[in-house]
């Protein structure tokens, strides 16, 4: 009789416990777990900024031909950065960086010898997720030599079938280009991060 009494008594405890209590005990961290996993949290890295100054210039190679037998004003193209830019000993934009450039003008070869006219505008260049401002212009034109006095000697009806020249940037060309403004990087991430100026400590 004793020992049911005691079942019964050990019964009526437990269920005048609330469960939430159990569950708060079973998974409440203990303060040496919350200490190590702050312990274990590495330490942000410390910036490392640099300023890559306005006009600082750059040395582009066209990837690819571009000509005025397909190409149309708003196309863009890659180019790629043929030398990297080195400040302080740091290498600030890698070789290989991608820029991108904007056909401004493209116009196809006619008859009576008219070569073909391209002119291009340089937008920016990319560092990771950070766009670089980028000035720079190149042209082109059909230049056949020649080949306005071969339409003349065939004038008239003959000289309406030679054609100018289509007018290209060839694969491989050197375009060269320079930093539109002031931009401050941060080297500490990678790939690198651009830092607006009003954040910059003076």
């Amino acid at each position: 009789e004793l020992m049911k009494q005691i079942a019964w008594v050990a019964a009526a405890a437990a269920l005048s416990c609330p469960p939430a209590a159990f569950a708060q005990q079973a998974s409440a961290p203990s303060a040496d777990s919350v200490t190590l996993a702050v312990e274990a949290q590495p330490a942000p890295p410390v910036p490392h900024l640099v300023t890559l100054r306005r006009d600082t210039p750059l040395d582009l190679i066209a990837t690819r031909e571009i000509s005025t037998a397909n190409a149309k004003p708003g196309d863009q193209f890659i180019l790629l950065v043929n030398k990297p830019v080195v400040i302080d000993g740091q290498t600030v934009i890698p070789f290989m960086s991608p820029a991108t450039g904007e056909i401004t003008v493209a116009a196809k070869a006619g008859g009576l010898g008219r070569n073909g006219a391209l002119s291009a505008h340089l937008l920016y260049l990319t560092l990771g997720d950070a766009r670089i401002p980028i000035q720079g212009e190149v042209s082109s034109s059909g230049g056949g030599a020649g080949s306005a006095a071969l339409a003349v000697a065939f004038a008239g009806v003959l000289g309406l079938f030679h054609r100018g020249n289509n007018a290209k940037i060839k694969a491989g060309e050197h375009i060269p280009a320079f930093v539109g403004e002031d931009v401050v990087l941060d080297l500490s991430s990678k790939p690198p991060r651009r830092v607006e100026m009003r954040l910059v400590p003076v």
